[in-house]
Formats: structure tokens, sequence, C-alpha cells
């Protein structure tokens, strides 16, 4: 054996590059088994690994790259002083191998376990440095267990409980739980639990029992996998193993054996009990021709086609409802094993609630089949799931592993669908049930269900009947991004409103095209406003809009395109039925506008919302229709409040309260809360709660108070946002509109006025108290060079610059360490309001904890500068997080708007470090605090600080020192904006 290497830009796409390490020294020379990489702080990448020595003994070695200038590392040369660890006394030479990524501890000291088993037990030996060139074992192994066999290539590190986001291997606090894995028996096992570095001790929640019931990573085959933290991403990304199914003739025949799974993203559940996974975003670059369904109803002993793909090699996504889920068949869970259930029952023997799924890699007439299917059983405690992949009849073949593989899944489908994703690569099936969290691996080799002889189905085989339920979304039509937004194509201020167009197919670049709406019937001669984009059953997109009629009176209207085989859909016709909705019955003509997206509740009536105000009241009228022509006004609104004033831009949406995928708006299940945004007050407020589509009654959690503490999306220049379920990557996407900062004379001047944000992805929080949202993944296409620190000490008063880069377009990523929690000032209790706390308390103003953060736009001497920090206070036993963007300072003209804004962040410092990241764009400043917990985005319009005269800084102005315990910031550039139309750049 020797180290392979290859490289990639994107996890996708590789370069095989020279072989790394080789046996060439007493210490490896019969062979360069399994290790793993760990990056030193202003040093680089190391390699610990096995090497067998000349007396065939297991022993730990160390490599590092020969030139660290070289980005591929491709030449690689091995410590002098090697081996740097041998088998401890009572273990035996061919048991102690696989060293893990090392951790730095609090004591400065490195630490890492080799697998190992001694005694009749498994264990993890732990190895501590403090120099990562002298080793010495500890006492104890940092766990062990009778019920294993030997610990192959084990793994140890952290997972947020409070993120999706992964963090690095050496973070240890309150905020995270530990996972130790283990690879024996053929499957990677693992734990989770606390470790406690100070007795360097580690506590499991639940012990590996050496049963079915333990937790794996995948349930199939995929074996001796490995963990890596990318911090360029944040997430924490898994490998495996993925082994033969044929046999050692088969593999010389074919000149391989064994694959790597695809990669994918690691975390925690919201239970905090297992892990989840998914394949990373990258492998959506390989999707090519989609075909969808909605609503298919699949009767008892149904089978169809799932036709247009190329089955041999597929990406196959599909979400189940269950109706009858009250007949479903009774199940003792007591001792019985998954997998032998699935084999006991497979595919062809009949249940109630199942088998349904999918039938993979199938002949025409189902000769082959590989068949991934769910049971759903009752048990004594609630609902069973279980989740099987039949490959009894994958091949004809006889001499290859045909194995049955199944798992239970942790989940209630009272609350939630069942969904399943599966990727299919001719041999190899990877299949992900309930949105990662049980996986199954396949090796199939069939005979006739190869390439263009691959078919693929969906089944049931219960007798009860399912429903597919998982649609395309608005906004996102043929592989198209489509932004249709509010233009004066006759100057840069307000008047002669119509619907500008632009397309993109990655929401980065994009093309400007013909004006899709402009004024042209009586119902919009004055003006075509605000609405918004529903997709309609058969694909075909619809725009509701609000019209300034002849009489300057708001009315809706309808919009369809003229050519749905125009994937850019550049030309809408209006509806002869226009106006579709008018302002009567106690409607203020003027009070009365932007339709949002329409849902359909399980009737099949479309419903649809305006905002308004009567009385005093801001509302979102309620209309019904069957067929998004004839539409009829409810007696009650939606929801209303006497403690705003007219509701603009209304937005309402499900978000799921198990995962952080998002849903289609007509989403309606027990796994689902409601979103209420409405605009007004010049900002976008949001309240959660439960929708009912039997009476269409929305019960809030909290309502809107008109107050500081309000739920915001954005505490900035942020308004008139909107919405949609991008169908594609099954996550919510939200634009919204920031406005200047500058007069109308400068509007004119430039030529535009106003922007879109940048587009983010919005979920609801693993607390379920609030929304999170985080830019859109596609904008790290942008990214260029880039500039990094570690562990570096912020002093009080220290200003350090983060030099490299271009600063007045950067996006910058940056955790801080709180070292002196305990320094943290009192609350007074009358400080309520964040925004007029954080006017009073600038970053100017020294306080104990903080401010601490950023200063962008800044000029050398700090001239100028656009500051975005923390500060930390005590109140109750609890800490309270502010974060602020203070622009007092932005510029040196004075005629701008330079408020300063403020939030509070829901997280608790002790339990997780505080994160910042800002993006950067000349006049804009769009800032995600506690990971998109809180979000202040500002225009600063700065005199000196632009193009290379502006600096980024990291600072500290408390008199409590902080710590950057990582800090990533590249260039940006430009994002490609092309027009097709003769007319001036667009504004907003």
């Amino acid at each position: 054996m020797i180290w392979a290497h290859s490289v990639s830009y994107d996890l996708i796409n590789w370069i095989h590059l020279n072989h790394a390490l080789c046996p060439t020294e007493p210490y490896d020379i019969n062979s360069c088994w399994s290790g793993s990489a760990t990056i030193l702080p202003g040093k680089g990448p190391v390699i610990l690994y096995t090497g067998i020595d000349a007396n065939h003994c297991q022993v730990q070695n160390m490599a590092m790259p020969k030139n660290l200038s070289d980005p591929f590392l491709e030449e690689w040369i091995k410590f002098a002083q090697n081996p740097i660890m041998t088998p401890p006394d009572g273990v035996e030479g061919n048991n102690f191998r696989d060293p893990t990524t090392a951790w730095l501890s609090h004591d400065g000291k490195w630490n890492v376990i080799i697998g190992s088993w001694n005694n009749n037990q498994g264990m993890a030996i732990l190895y501590q440095s403090e120099d990562f060139f002298n080793w010495t074992k500890y006492q104890d192994p940092l766990y062990s267990t009778e019920r294993t066999g030997m610990w192959e290539c084990p793994d140890f590190y952290p997972v947020s409980v409070n993120s999706t986001y992964g963090v690095d291997t050496s973070v240890l606090n309150a905020g995270v739980k530990h996972v130790m894995k283990a690879s024996f028996n053929s499957h990677d096992y693992y734990m989770v639990g606390t470790y406690v570095p100070e007795m360097e001790k580690y506590i499991p929640d639940n012990d590996f029992t050496s049963t079915g019931m333990d937790l794996r990573y995948d349930h199939g085959k995929f074996y001796a996998s490995k963990t890596f933290f990318d911090s360029v991403k944040n997430r924490r990304i898994l490998w495996g193993w993925v082994n033969e199914s044929d046999s050692i003739e088969d593999d010389m025949d074919k000149g391989w054996s064994g694959l790597q799974s695809i990669p994918r993203h690691i975390w925690l559940d919201r239970s905090g009990k297992q892990l989840v996974q998914w394949p990373i975003e990258e492998i959506n670059k390989l999707h090519g021709k989609k075909v969808s369904f909605l609503d298919k109803k699949i009767d008892s002993e149904s089978i169809f086609e799932v036709q247009g793909i190329t089955a041999a090699q597929a990406d196959v996504e599909v979400v189940f409802e269950l109706p009858g889920l009250h007949e479903a068949e009774f199940l003792n869970l007591t001792a019985v094993d998954p997998q032998l259930l699935c084999s006991d029952a497979d595919a062809s023997i009949k249940g109630r609630l199942g088998p349904f799924g999918l039938l993979t890699l199938a002949t025409k007439d189902l000769t082959e089949q590989t068949a991934i299917f769910f049971r759903i059983f009752k048990g004594l405690k609630g609902y069973v799931v279980l989740m099987c992949s039949d490959q009894s009849r994958s091949a004809l073949r006889d001499e290859v592993d045909k194995t049955t593989y199944g798992a239970f899944i942790d989940i209630d489908p009272q609350r939630e669908n069942i969904s399943l994703r599966s990727l299919i690569d001719h041999s190899i099936i990877e299949s992900f049930g309930l949105e990662g969290r049980a996986c199954i691996t396949n090796r199939v080799y069939p005979k006739l269900a190869i390439h263009e002889e691959a078919h693929l189905f969906i089944f049931n085989n219960g007798t009860l009947s399912v429903k597919i339920s998982n649609p395309n979304g608005p906004m996102y039509y043929k592989g198209v991004y489509h932004l249709f937004y509010q233009y004066n194509p006759d100057g840069a201020v307000w008047g002669n409103i119509i619907w500008a167009h632009s397309v993109s197919y990655d929401l980065v670049n994009w093309v400007h095209i013909d004006h899709a709406i402009y004024p042209t019937q009586p119902s919009d001669i004055n003006g075509c406003w605000s609405g918004s984009t529903t997709i309609l059953p058969g694909e075909k997109p619809a725009i509701l809009y609000t019209g300034i009629d002849t009489k300057n009176h708001q009315v809706q209207n309808l919009a369809v395109p003229k050519n749905l085989s125009d994937p850019l859909l550049r030309e809408w016709i209006k509806s002869p039925y226009n106006p579709l909705m008018t302002p009567i019955d106690g409607i203020d003509p003027d009070l009365y506008r932007d339709p949002t997206t329409a849902w359909q509740g399980p009737d099949k009536i479309w419903r649809v919302i305006v905002g308004s105000q009567i009385n005093g009241h801001g509302r979102a009228i309620l209309y019904r229709s069957k067929d998004f022509v004839n539409w009829t006004r409810m007696d009650s609104p939606l929801h209303s409040s006497g403690k705003t004033e007219m509701w603009e831009c209304p937005d309402f949406f499900p978000v799921s309260t198990s995962s952080t995928n998002g849903v289609d708006t007509s989403s309606q299940d027990k796994s689902t809360k409601h979103v209420l945004k409405a605009s007004f007050n010049h900002h976008d407020y949001y309240i959660l709660g439960s929708y009912m589509p039997e009476n269409d009654k929305f019960s809030v959690e909290t309502n809107f108070m008109d107050s500081g503490v309000d739920l915001r999306y954005d505490y900035g220049k942020f308004y008139a946002s909107k919405t949609f379920f991008d169908g594609a990557m099954n996550r919510r996407i939200l634009w919204g509109w920031i406005n200047e900062s500058d007069s109308e004379s400068d509007d004119i001047k430039k030529g535009w006025s106003g922007l879109q944000s940048i587009p983010r992805t919005v979920l609801l929080s693993t607390n379920g108290k609030q929304l999170v949202q985080w830019p859109v993944k596609e904008i790290e296409k942008l990214r260029s060079k880039n500039v990094s620190f570690h562990g570096k000490k912020l002093k009080s008063g220290s200003v350090l610059e983060v030099p490299g880069i271009t600063a007045s377009q950067a996006d910058v990523d940056v955790s801080f360490e709180l070292l002196n929690l305990e320094d943290a000032e009192i609350l007074d209790p009358s400080w309520t309001d964040p925004q007029l706390l954080c006017s009073q308390k600038k970053a100017s103003v020294r306080g104990k904890l903080g401010p601490f953060g950023l200063l962008a736009l800044a000029t050398k001497d700090l001239t100028e500068q656009t500051a975005i920090y923390f500060r930390i206070f005590r109140s109750n036993h609890k800490y309270i997080v502010l974060m602020c963007s203070d622009q007092s300072r932005s510029s040196v003209r004075e005629e701008l708007d330079k408020t300063t804004y403020g939030a509070f962040v829901e997280m608790d410092p002790r339990h997780e470090n505080i994160t910042l990241r800002s993006l950067i764009d000349h006049s804009i400043v769009e800032s995600f605090g506690g990971e998109g917990r809180a979000c202040i985005t500002a225009r600063a319009y700065a005199e000196l600080a632009i193009h290379k005269q502006a600096y980024l800084f990291a600072f500290n102005n408390g008199t409590s020192s902080v710590k950057i315990s990582r800090l990533h910031a590249w260039s940006m550039k430009n994002a490609q904006i092309v027009s097709t139309t003769k007319r001036r750049k667009p504004h907003l």
C-alpha cells in the first residue's frame, strides 16, 4: 500500500498527482497505511500515518510537504526521527494503526488517537505532544469497550449543537458535542457524547452495543471513513470507502477495486441524538436534464416509470405523503434487527404502508432491480419508519454479493413526510432517507440494466395508497432563475414603474432581458407595481401584480408567459379578465397592493394575500380561487394588527421544523411553521405561527408590536423583500431592496437608485424561535485571493489590519472567542431598544467586553470607517449579545444618512463563539451575526476609503481581551452583468 494523491477545486472534478507516500524507509518498508492530515498553525499541513516496518509491526510516522509554496503539495518528505509512536506495552504489533487528525487542547498540547484492540477491548489510545514531534502515551485510552473488535480508522471531532455549520477539530466549548467513530465488523459506527479535556475523558450518550441498533454513518457498504473541517465553507465533510460486491477475479478484469463515496456534509441533528448527512451542494453542478412530478397518487401495487433522464446515472429526490398512517401494521421493536427485517420483508412482500419507494438500475421487465423503500409500522410508543435497500434482484449474476440492508429512522411520520434522495452512478447507489438521517450505500453489478437499458421506477407494494409531493418552486423555471423588479425607464427617481426582468443560471451572474410588464391596460395604465410569481400545475408560471388604474386606484392583475417553451420567459401577456381583485367593501384604494405568491390548500383551492390598512390596522386580506382567475375575498383577513400601519409587500410561507431544507409555498404538514412578513416603518418584520388551511386560521406565537424587539429579517437598510422556493436546491431564497443613504440629486447623477441584496437562504433556527439567513453558496464563486488568521489575541485598544485583499470588495468571515466572559458589564433594564443602545454606545465608546469586530471601508488613519461590532452584557444570570453597525464615521461627507443600527443576537456566548460574516461591495456592507441569527445591512458612501484606498481592520475597543479563533477574508470579483436590451442600468 502507498498513499496516492488527487486534488480538486470543487470536490467534484479531480486531478491525479504523483503518489504522496511510498514505502522507502525501515519504518514503512512493507506499506504506508491509513492516517490523517492536520494543519499546524503557521506551519502548514502534516500527515500522521501508519507504516508497516521491517518487522511487519505497525508504527506511526510523520510526513511534511517539501515545498509549502506549491499549492498542490506534490512532494512530501518523511520526518527524520520516524517512527514517532510504536506499539505500547501489551498491544500487539498488528493492532496499532490509523492515527486521527490531531486536536489542540486548552493546555497547548496536541492530542491524537490511534485505533487498537487489547485485552478483548476495542480502544482509542491517546497520545499527547507539545511540539508535534515527541509523543507520549496518556495513561488511559480516550475510550474503550469490550463490545467490539479492533478499532480501525477511528475519528474524533466536535459538532455544533446550535448550527449545521462545521467547527474546527480543535474547538472545545460548551456549544459542541463530540463524535467518536470506529470502523469494525464491516461498518462505521459512532457515538455522540461529551469530551472533558481536563480529565482526557470521553462520556458517550450511548455506548457501542455491537447490535443493529448502534448508530452508523451508513447502513450499507461504507467503511474506513474520514472527516475533515472545510473552513472555507464552514462545514465538516465525510468520505467513506465503498467496497465491491463482485469477486477478486472481477476486480482484476476491471483493473480497480473499491471507490470513494460522494463527499457528504455532516452535522448534528436538531434532536442532538444523531448525525445527519447530505451530498455536498457542489454535486448539483453535474445535474443535466430534469423531470418532475407533482401530487401524484401511488395506489396499491402501482408502479410507474420516471422517464426522460439517464437512469444509469441520476440524482433522484422524492417526498411521500402518507394519508392512511393510522392503518399502519403493528411492530414490536424488542430485539428487532432492521437489516434482518428488511431481508425477511423485501420489496416483493406486500405490507400495509409499504413497501414504497424507488426501483433503481432496473430492467424494463423488472427482472433486475435494486429497490430502496420504506415500511411504516405502529410501535408501542408511536410510529416506526423502516428504510431498506433490497439487492436480492439487483443482478442475474449469482456470484455477486446481494446483501439487503436496513435501518430504523428516528422520526415521527405524523409530523413530516417521508423523503428519499438516491444518487445513482452505474454500480453504486447512495441513498439518503428522511433528509439524511439514515444512509444506505449499495454496490450492484447488473447484467442487463446497464447504460441505456437501465430504468428508474417509483412503486408502491403496500395495500394503502401514498402520494408523491415534491413540486417545483416559483421564480425557478426550467433551470433559470428569474428576477423581476420595479424599474423606472425614464430616470433614477420614483415614477413610471414597470416590471423589469433579469435571468440567471447561478444567482450570481445576470442577463437583463426585455421588460416583462409595462402599462398597457386600463387596469395598469398608471403603473405596474409589486407582486409575485406562482407556478401553476403543469409548470405554468403566473404573475399576480398590482396595477394603478385609470382612477389611480390600486387593483390586482394577472399575467402569464406568451411562450412556455422559451426558458427565459421573455414575453408576457395580460389576462383579459383584469383586474381580478379590486378595492371594494371599505378598502382604501390607495392602501391595497402587493399580492403574494399563492398557495394551494388540501382542497385544491388557491389562496393569496394582499397588503392593506383598514381602520388603522395593517392587515393581510385573504382571497381564494379555484381557477386562479375568479377570486373571492374572505370575511376575515389572514392576520391583522392594530399596532402597525399599512402592510406593504407581505409574504407568507412555510419553514421546516425538522430540517434545514426549504419547503414549497403550498406545503402544509405538522413539520412546518409558517412565516408572515410585512413591510412597514422602513423595515421588514415577521412573525411565526401555525397555519390551519381547513379554516385559513393563522395562530401566531408573538404579534407585531411595532417596537425594537420585533423580529426583523434585517435591522439595517432592507425593505420590500420577497422569498421564493428554489425547488432545484431545496431551499428558500430571500431577496430584499436596499435603499440609498445619499440624496435624490446623487441618484440622478449616478443614473440609478437602490439595489437588490445578495440572495440569502432562509430557514428556521434550531430553537424554533426565529429565522436564520446566510448568503447563497453560489456567491463564493466570486472569491479570489484569500488571507487567514488563527488564534490572534486582540488586546484592549487593538486594531489589526487584514492585508492582502481588495478591502472595497470582500467577503470576511471571523469568529471571536471570549477569554474573560465574566468581565461583561451589567445591562441596564432600560436598555431595551438595540438600535438606540448602539447609537449611544458607538464603536468609539469603550466598554468591557466590546466593542470588538470589524472596521470596513476604512481609511488607513480610520478617519472614515464603518464599524460592525459586538458588545456582551450580563442580565439575570444570562448573557446578552448586542450586534451593531455604526455608520457615524462612514464618510466625511455631511449630507448622508449615517444611522447606526443594532440588534440583540439570540445566542449564549458561554456555549459558542461570536461569529460575524460581512460582504463588502463598495457602498454596501451586508453583515450576518451569530451565523445568521441577526443581519444588518448598511449603505456607506465613503469619500476617501474607496477602491485601493479602502482598508479592512479587526478591532477591540473593550478593556477585556478577545481572541480571533479564525478569520478568513477573500477579495471578491465582479459578477457578470449582461444586457440584451438598449436601456439604462436598472435601478430599484
